[in-house]
């Protein structure tokens, strides 16, 4: 999935997704077209965007390599809070 679907899944045009997020509109347009990586962004825009979307950072993520560490963090940070309950 793509940011600029799960934007439109949420029905939210480009300005309201901006406005929720907090992001410049332009910046926002940018990562939808490509013209800026997503996969680039920082850690914070990332999760003011998936926070307006209602997503997981995975549903806007489109690179395998970041995906794949996403995933590998979310294990080991799950077994590490499992051992230390």
């Amino acid at each position: 999935m793509s940011l600029q679907e799960v934007r439109k899944q949420r029905n939210l045009s480009q300005r309201e997704c901006a406005e929720h997020s907090g992001i410049n509109v332009r910046i926002l347009q940018f990562y939808e077209q490509g013209v800026r990586d997503i996969n680039g962004a920082k850690l914070s825009t990332l999760l003011k965007l998936c926070n307006a979307l209602g997503c997981r950072l995975e549903d806007i993520l489109t690179d395998q390599e970041t995906l794949t560490e996403l995933e590998r963090y979310i294990q080991t940070g799950t077994k590490a809070h499992s051992t230390a309950e």
